[in-house]
């Protein structure tokens, strides 16, 4: 009997979403185990060297790492579609999926180690800049790879998924402010199965959680938001029981 698939992640990571969205475009069957990067088992380092997720096991004891090499292994042995078959079309999807993880990089650094309002301001307008440079130089038609949702767009949509969360947390709106045809690219993007089941369903109250106990600015916005939230609902909780 074949070991299944599994997979060993976050529940919020990017970087997990980007290989589940791969296998259910697939209608791969697989396993979950979703772990706390703050306490990390002790199990992870004899599975992933450096204890970074995703993690993902194809056989007996035998497991692949970094979510670019797993998810384009799952295209390629599951018939392709995904990536272009052009050598040169691969590799400009290559290079604008790592242009991608550069944006969630800034995306890191806002949740992260941006100290100030004046930082994160900055940060987000970087973000807003780059989004611009899609637009003008790779621009979805209507997804990135034409008519057909390839891995590009996969990896895209774990970036724009920020976008709401982060718009809470400044005055900049990232969402509100994406060029036409990235706004109807994410419109049409954010729905799909495959999009929307990589992720639980109380998503963006965890993110917003998630960012709220780390001491950069966005942090502290959001901690404050989430606060004044719970306050609205035990003050309803205590109306309804008049």
């Amino acid at each position: 009997m074949s070991v299944p698939y599994k997979i060993v992640g976050h529940r919020l990571c990017p970087y997990v979403q980007r290989v589940v969205i791969v296998m259910r475009e697939k209608g791969l069957a697989f396993e979950r185990t979703d772990i706390d990067l703050d306490n990390k088992p002790f199990w992870l380092q004899d599975i992933s060297p450096g204890r970074q997720v995703p993690v993902f096991r194809i056989g007996p004891d035998d497991w692949l790492f970094e979510s670019g090499a797993i998810a384009r292994y799952l295209d390629r042995v599951s018939g392709g579609g995904l990536m272009p078959d052009d050598p040169l079309a691969q590799a400009r999807h290559e290079a604008w999926m790592g242009y991608a993880d550069g944006l969630l990089s800034i995306v890191a650094r806002i949740i992260y180690r941006d100290a100030d309002a004046s930082a994160l301001s900055a940060s987000m307008t970087e973000l807003a800049e780059r989004l611009k440079t899609i637009d003008e130089r790779f621009r979805p038609r209507p997804y990135f790879a034409g008519e057909a949702f390839g891995l590009v767009d996969a990896v895209f949509a774990t970036l724009f998924r920020y976008f709401p969360v982060l718009d809470a947390a400044s005055d900049a709106k990232l969402e509100a402010g994406l060029p036409g045809a990235l706004a109807d690219w994410w419109t049409v993007v954010r729905r799909r199965a495959s999009v929307t089941d990589a992720v639980p369903r109380t998503y963006e109250a965890e993110l917003i959680r998630f960012i709220a106990g780390k001491e950069s600015h966005a942090g502290q916005v959001l901690a404050q938001l989430n606060a004044r939230r719970q306050e609205g609902r035990r003050e309803q909780t205590a109306w309804l029981r008049r």
